[in-house]
């Protein structure tokens, strides 16, 4: 923009004011042409007119103020994360560790000590073995090693535990660790002979080498500052992608692999570029072996054994350490390249650490806090020859006079208030947009700035209202009008929250909700009140949205789980948990007994000659007050058994295995009772249920036929808040029923008749091993069998004989299920297992073993544990019985797992879901004690019977 030295006039008719004038002069003229030809500045309609332009001019400005400005001073204070479901950066694009490089990043940022950590499947996922998949091994290594054995094994345990822990904080969905080892030390010695430059100090350049090797041998993970990222113009959506960490930001290229080979030419290279190094004329690394006690020497290249981080330690002399400079043979002081080397390590250390203390957040915008609401009424902008203002007229004005005062004050106060109206509702934008605001209205008022001058308008005719009175008159019936006008508030509300769900790409199934809802309750539960909870649903997803996305993927703490919600109440439930419960409209989700909720809510089944009564005490309406015998009425018949308790209770009848279901489904219809008089008795009035097999019993009686409205009333709504209260699901992750990996419990078993029908031979493990034991016997077998390396031993037991399949050095791997009774017949089928090997891959025979897990005699196939899921749901709520919510939930479990993730679903009565529950909190108290494996495996067999029965339809 040019420089002109000079403010730029403004052209005319290019304010908003001026825009609003001229339009509205010109509908005049087009309306009122005819009567009214003076449309000059004197003219009152159009002091009128500028005055009502200039107002909405001022309402104009207000609105488009900037977003943070209307937000923070519609709210009063400083805005906040998650205000409006506005979140920041590090809130809503963070997430829960995911990936193995997620894991590392948190290990190696809040662990004292831990240089570096990598993370392995125990198993590879391309196999096509089905063992178990989803279990984790860790390596740790260290920055320091201890010398005392004692002190590096109580550091190694707190270092195992420390991972643990975190591990289990953070833990995936399906997945579980199997162990985790403390990488052990390969201590080094370096030999050297360097020529230096003149001037040069060799104790630095010692320290710089001794440096630099450790670096290459075991590189420091760096951190970033957000704005050094910011400045390499990574997209903030990448900067903010992994989990939350306390020093920073880590970059995943910079988590290396562990060195496998040590190249010593890589290793002078480094040195040769360290300034003042001229030549290198000797160098080498030195190694005790720590089994041998033998010295090696490392010339070229070295292996990394596993398991082992290599490291140079500090020279304890320097008879071998050789510098020249000018001629001069030299060996350093190594007190002064100890201090030299404290003070690299202390640059390089802040340098990696650099980022802990900064700022590496992206700030909320501040507003600045405006008077938004105020408002100069319009009245009182028109000049003081109208007498409308604060000075009035003359006192010595005709009762005409005074009355056209009035008049056009009258005729002036609905526009004012219009714009009051109007900026109340730019002041209640942050409570618009509020998920924490329970209020239903989405239209707001206000009273009017100037309400003491205007009290004799806005009285009621012919009333003798004080002052307060007449102010109170005036703000009922405007908000009277208000909430008129805002019938539809629940309505508009839905859109907001819709809207503010778009955000995330988030939506309810709505209309299919809706639908359901109407279906499962009927007249009993309005469209108003559902759309109220639908609405207190979608603003609990908001406001919780950063939280549950960003532990989507994360699982139960099993080691630290409340098992008794009652007591704790803020029970850390999985994000994707929690969101499910929300889109299906299941209130405040926890891990708590559904049984316990039928029992301790008053109601009680019990068995009865051929039907159960089902009776609810918790609609006392009033006591009895004398016993009455058997009761015949037309169609009606009391037993007098039960007579007594009709005044107080509900009894409902039906099949035992059905009656729960059946009571809340069709308790909850007011078509279904009716309501009969005791022609014989004058305060007797029968209440009679029909059920849905079309028949009908007595289930309550009342005084009056007032008190009977009343019980139906009461009994509905009692119903409807059990069935709601006993909404809710269980998840149980496979992987969690697994004994420990370390016990003989794994084999398997390979049906080699898979690859030849003509082969009718099944081998099973010679015995039961640990997990990675078992998975090796496999291995080493098929290598054997595909080298035809393998050795066939035939052995007899019992009178007949079995196939034992070993190795060279005598161990036996597998040995056959399938008994023959004859060596001859035993040996054609070995003939032909080998000329079936010669053409078969490695794959074939992966893919023909299945893994088992052994609870006592009980073999359960492995691929049950891999990455399955098990939701067990009650099938006694009302809307859990519609079939069509079923699916919705079904579909809505199938969208938000993860999609590697696998899961069944099972919808359970009432008997079922107490046999499930009695298995299910036993197990979840036992995960917490390890040392109660025995127990464990029971509790965990059980649920895997009932969640087979249940897959077989046989629960």
């Amino acid at each position: 923009m040019d420089n002109k030295g000079y403010i730029s006039k403004k052209k005319k008719g290019s304010s908003l004011y001026e825009e609003l004038h001229e339009e509205a002069l010109e509908i005049l003229q087009k309306f009122s042409g005819s009567v009214w030809t003076d449309y000059n500045e004197h003219d009152p309609g159009v002091t009128l007119l500028e005055n009502i332009s200039y107002a909405i001019t001022e309402l104009a400005h207000k609105t488009s103020l900037p977003i943070q400005d209307l937000l923070q001073s519609s709210k009063g204070t400083v805005l906040q994360s998650g205000d409006n479901g506005l979140f920041v950066a590090s809130d809503i694009l963070t997430t829960n560790p995911v990936t193995f490089n997620d894991y590392r990043k948190i290990w190696i940022d809040q662990i004292p000590n831990v240089k570096n950590v990598w993370v392995y499947p125990i198993d590879d996922y391309e196999k096509e073995l089905n063992n178990i998949k989803g279990l984790l091994h860790v390596f740790v290594e260290k920055y320091e090693y201890h010398v005392d054995p004692t002190q590096e094994a109580t550091e190694n345990k707190q270092i195992i535990d420390e991972v643990q822990d975190l591990y289990n904080s953070h833990r995936n969905l399906c997945e579980s660790l199997y162990a985790v080892e403390v990488y052990k030390p390969l201590t080094l010695s370096v030999d050297l002979r360097i020529t230096l430059l003149d001037l040069v100090d060799g104790e630095e350049i010692l320290a710089n080498i001794l440096h630099r090797i450790n670096d290459y041998l075991a590189p420091e993970v760096s951190y970033y500052s957000l704005r050094k990222l910011q400045e390499e113009n990574i997209p903030t959506h990448t900067i903010f992608n992994g989990p939350h960490l306390v020093n920073g930001f880590i970059k995943d290229e910079d988590l290396k692999n562990p060195l496998d080979v040590i190249e010593v030419s890589e290793i002078i290279k480094i040195i040769s570029k360290i300034p003042g190094v001229v030549n290198i004329n000797d160098f080498c690394l030195n190694y005790v072996d720590p089994t041998t006690k033998e010295q090696h020497i490392i010339k070229e290249r070295l292996q990394v054994p596993k398991n082992t981080t290599a490291r140079v330690r500090f020279p304890l002399s320097n008879e071998k350490l050789i510098f020249e400079n000018s001629g001069v043979s030299f060996q350093p002081d190594l007190k002064e390249t100890k201090k030299q080397l404290a003070f690299i390590q202390a640059l390089d250390a802040s340098k990696f650490k650099a980022a802990s203390n900064s700022l590496n957040n992206i700030a909320i915008p501040q507003g600045t806090m405006q008077d938004i609401g105020y408002h100069y009424p319009i009245r009182k902008q028109f000049p003081e020859i109208y007498g409308i203002g604060d000075r009035g007229i003359g006192h010595g004005a005709t009762p005409l006079r005074q009355a056209q005062v009035k008049q056009l004050q009258a005729y002036l106060l609905p526009f004012d208030q219009l714009i009051i109206n109007f900026l109340s509702q730019l002041c209640n934008i942050y409570t618009l947009y509020d998920v924490h605001n329970n209020e239903d209205a989405s239209y707001f008022t206000n009273i009017l700035p100037d309400t003491n001058d205007l009290l004799d308008l806005i009285a009621p005719p012919s009333s003798t209202y004080t002052p307060d009175q007449v102010k109170a008159y005036w703000e009922k019936k405007t908000n009277d009008l208000n909430a008129f006008f805002d019938n539809h508030s629940l309505e508009r509300l839905n859109k907001v929250s819709d809207q503010l769900l778009s955000r995330y790409s988030e939506a309810f199934q709505t209309y299919t909700l809706l639908k359901i809802n109407k279906s499962s309750y009927g007249d009993a539960m309005s469209s108003k009140r559902f759309e109220k909870q639908l609405l207190a649903a979608k603003q609990e997803l908001i406001k919780e949205y950063a939280s549950i996305s960003y532990n989507r993927s994360k699982s139960f703490n099993y080691k630290n789980i409340s098992i008794h919600p009652e007591e704790d109440k803020k029970q850390a439930i999985p994000g994707i948990f929690r969101k499910i419960a929300i889109l299906m409209g299941v209130n405040d989700f926890k891990i708590k007994s559904l049984i316990k909720n039928i029992s301790e809510s008053g109601i009680r089944i019990h068995p009865q000659t051929l039907d159960i009564d089902f009776i609810v005490r918790e609609i006392d309406i009033h006591t009895p007050e004398e016993n009455i015998g058997i009761v015949e009425i037309e169609d009606i018949v009391v037993n007098e058994e039960i007579e007594e308790n009709l005044f107080h209770t509900m009894h409902y009848v039906g099949d035992e295995d059905t009656l729960l279901n059946s009571v809340l489904k069709y308790g909850i219809i007011p078509d279904n009772y009716t309501i009969k008089k005791d022609p014989n008795k004058k305060e007797r009035y029968y209440i009679s249920h029909q059920r849905n097999d079309n028949k009908s019993n007595i289930v309550h009686i009342a005084k009056s036929r007032e008190k009977a409205t009343k019980v139906i009333e009461k009994s509905i709504n009692y119903l409807i808040d059990v069935s709601q209260k006993s909404e809710g699901f269980f998840v149980v992750e496979h992987v969690l029923l697994l004994p420990s990996y370390f016990g003989d419990y794994f084999g398997f078993e390979i049906d080699f008749s898979l690859l030849n029908p003509e082969l009718e031979i099944v081998c099973s493990h010679a015995d039961l091993t640990p997990f990675v034991k078992r998975d090796e016997t496999i291995t080493n077998l098929i290598e054997a069998l595909l080298a035809k390396e393998a050795q066939f031993n035939i052995v007899s037991a019992n009178g007949v004989y079995q196939l034992e399949i070993g190795a060279t050095n005598g161990d036996v791997f597998a040995i056959s299920k399938t008994s023959f009774e004859s060596k001859e017949a035993l040996q054609k089928i070995i003939e032909g297992f080998k000329n079936e090997v010669n053409h078969t891959e490695k794959e074939d025979i992966e893919a023909i073993t299945k893994c088992h897990v052994f609870y006592g005699d009980h073999a359960i196939d492995e691929h049950f544990f891999s990455f399955r899921l098990s939701f067990v749901m009650p099938k006694w709520p009302v809307r859990f019985q519609n079939e069509n919510f079923q699916k919705v939930f079904e579909n809505t479990i199938y969208e938000q797992i993860p999609i590697h993730i696998g899961s069944s679903s099972y919808w359970l009565d009432y008997k079922t879901m107490y046999l499930f529950e009695t298995y299910y909190f036993k197990w979840l108290e036992l995960l917490q004690h390890p040392d109660a494996d025995e127990d464990k495996m029971y509790q965990a067999y059980q649920l895997i019977k009932l969640l087979q029965k249940l897959d077989n339809n046989e629960a």
